[in-house]
């Protein structure tokens, strides 16, 4: 039975639970959809068998109207014999597959026995029109094959008790009529066939699209989180899915990754100054030593704590920002006045490292809808670092270009700059270049920067200020900034009020 069955269905199929697929809502809606297609052929193909059927019988009908027509007419001009012998005649004839028949009852016995001019002139007759078996209607041998072929028949009862009976065969007609019925049934089951065919190609499609999501969902499940939904060259709606699933998928492992080299980073870096913290107490206590070396070692401590404290509330106001909290405190804010109040703070400070120059190029003054409160700290971390890493007699700008729909800001510097294979590493937590490492600091102002920027839908570009120069390339990060299109927020149904 397994061999059968093995060989019956492809292997697509056999891979498949059959009872699985018929449960699935794409089979079922190819059903619905195959079943009323169907229902829908097979009524028009019945109006148009119903219609060809009618349409004979009219034509038939309309023959045998016209041939009762004519023999009625003899009738009532009281040619009896006349009648008699057209009926005869026609009878010998048989050209069209057509008999003829005159009632002879009682009525009509007696009325041969009348003159010819007794025969009413004015005659009411009664016209049926039905279709019989042949041997029915007409006096054919014993066993003759066309006792069950189809006549069409037209009795008229005239008014003295005669009966006029005219046949048509119809067995070409009726034919014709099997041979639509056949069709229409047999494309009514052609379409029903190749419907579920459908359904089920349709079905086993999805299904293995939806076991190709369940199985990479498990191996994620499973801690592999490499893995990515296929996406295929079709452009079609699990695609669409799949592609969007991915850039989440993406989002979470760089977290867990990012959550993983926090934790490594945290370990490292406050391990030092925690343990320079404790070493330090610890030497004081070993001897008796001078309130004032007490008071030194204790602001040292202080120092230390304040060190980590600053720490941890800058990795707190990161996981603020990639959590979308604060939303609230966003306003309306001049960029270029911003700018130009971070300018006078750092002008100060570039005198007072020595001969650095600081020269700002506020262009324009756009508007723009942010938190005010991070974009000023996600400035000042990039001027902190321009005048940090910029030797002297360097140079450090800040400029503002654009306007309330679309603007740039730009921090640029002629200090040693980034390495390009650096610049991704950098904006990761708790990283330090080599050439850093004994300046101070924590690793986490530029990751700020960029929890800032993607808060802000914004985007941020890092490239050599002098490309040039092999000594000082120098740095330019520019931010560049959207203004998003406003958002309906009311209620839906809600209408604006009208003044």
């Amino acid at each position: 039975m397994q061999d059968r069955q093995r060989r019956r269905f492809p292997g697509w199929f056999r891979r498949l639970d059959r009872r699985r697929l018929f449960r699935t809502s794409a089979f079922r809606l190819a059903l619905i959809y195959a079943t009323l297609f169907s229902a829908l052929s097979a009524a028009t193909l019945g109006f148009i068998y119903w219609s060809t059927r009618d349409q004979i019988e009219s034509q038939v009908d309309a023959r045998l109207r016209l041939e009762t027509d004519y023999l009625i007419n003899l009738y009532k001009s009281g040619a009896l014999p006349e009648l008699l012998e057209a009926i005869q005649r026609r009878n010998q004839i048989d050209t069209y597959g057509r008999f003829y028949y005159l009632a002879n009852n009682e009525s009509a016995e007696k009325s041969k026995e009348k003159p010819a001019d007794a025969v009413p002139l004015k005659l009411k007759s009664v016209r049926t029109h039905t279709t019989r078996n042949m041997g029915d209607v007409a006096d054919l041998p014993p066993g003759s094959p066309r006792a069950f072929n189809p006549v069409r028949v037209a009795e008229t009862q005239l008014s003295d008790g005669l009966k006029l009976t005219i046949g048509h065969e119809i067995s070409d007609e009726q034919a014709l009529l099997d041979h639509t019925f056949a069709l229409v049934v047999g494309a009514t089951g052609m379409t029903l066939l190749f419907s579920l065919i459908g359904g089920l190609w349709i079905g086993t499609s999805v299904l293995r699209r939806i076991d190709s999501v369940s199985r990479t969902a498990s191996e994620i499940m499973s801690g592999d989180l490499s893995q990515r939904l296929r996406v295929t060259d079709r452009d079609d709606e699990f695609d669409e899915i799949s592609t969007k699933l991915n850039q989440m998928l993406n989002r979470i492992e760089d977290l867990m990754k990012s959550m993983q080299q926090v934790t490594n980073n945290v370990a490292h870096d406050l391990r030092s100054p925690l343990t320079r913290l404790r070493n330090r107490l610890e030497v004081t206590l070993l001897e008796e030593r001078d309130p004032e070396v007490y008071r030194s070692v204790m602001d040292e401590a202080i120092g230390d704590a304040d060190s980590l404290i600053h720490t941890f509330n800058a990795m707190l106001s990161i996981a603020r920002l990639e959590a979308g909290i604060d939303s609230s405190q966003w306003t309306e804010t001049r960029i270029g006045d911003l700018a130009g109040e971070l300018a006078e703070l750092y002008e100060a400070v570039a005198e007072e490292n020595g001969e650095l120059t600081f020269y700002t190029d506020i262009k324009s003054n756009p508007v723009f809808h942010c938190n005010r409160h991070l974009i000023g700290q996600a400035l000042t971390n990039l001027l902190d670092n321009a005048i940090k890493y910029t030797p002297h007699d360097g140079v450090v700008c800040l400029s503002v270009t654009g306007n309330s729909d679309a603007f740039s800001i730009t921090v640029s510097d002629n200090g040693q700059g980034i390495p390009e294979s650096e610049r991704e590493r950098v904006f990761e937590r708790f990283v330090r270049l080599e050439n850093e490492r004994n300046s101070p600091g924590n690793g986490l102002g530029l990751s700020l920067v960029q929890a800032v920027v993607r808060l802000h839908s914004a985007r941020l570009i890092m490239a050599d200020n002098d490309p040039g120069n092999t000594t000082n390339p120098g740095l330019k990060i520019t931010l560049h900034f959207t203004r998003k299109p406003p958002v309906d927020k009311r209620p839906r149904g809600s209408k604006p009020l009208m003044a």
